[in-house]
């Protein structure tokens, strides 16, 4: 069985603990030990682990999404995005929805989502201390 071949019978094990892999991996390693074989190999494991990370960013940005569901039907996003961000309701939505700006998907930053935090625990407070009465 030639290497690309090998490789590819490992591609269903990738993302799993499973001793199979480490073990097919190894005996890989060392049956295709020359330079252009290992290039390819990192170049395989490379790809694969590009794949996971963008599958990642889908879950995160998934689970952004899932939070703040709810939230979004009781607290104005345009809102938010002004009073918060002094940006647009469009700009937080490209993030919130992985919209490609200029080529790439739109995320938030740390700090942005850090924002976004204080911005609901804010905002959190703001109604937790409201009490209406004649």
């Amino acid at each position: 069985m030639a290497l690309k071949d090998e490789l590819l019978a490992l591609k269903p094990l990738l993302g799993t603990d499973s001793p199979e892999f480490y073990t097919k991996m190894t005996e890989i390693a060392a049956k295709y030990n020359s330079e252009e074989d290992k290039k390819a190999i990192a170049n395989f494991v490379s790809e694969r682990l590009q794949n996971i990370d963008k599958k990642l960013d889908v879950i995160e940005e998934s689970a952004i999404k899932l939070q703040l569901q709810e939230v979004a039907e009781i607290v104005s996003l345009s809102y938010l995005a002004k009073k918060y961000f002094n940006k647009s309701r469009s700009w937080l939505y490209q993030r919130l929805n992985g919209n490609l700006v200029n080529g790439k998907p739109a995320r938030f930053t740390k700090e942005e989502l850090q924002t976004f935090n204080n911005a609901l625990q804010d905002i959190s407070q703001k109604i937790g201390s409201l009490s209406i009465s004649y």
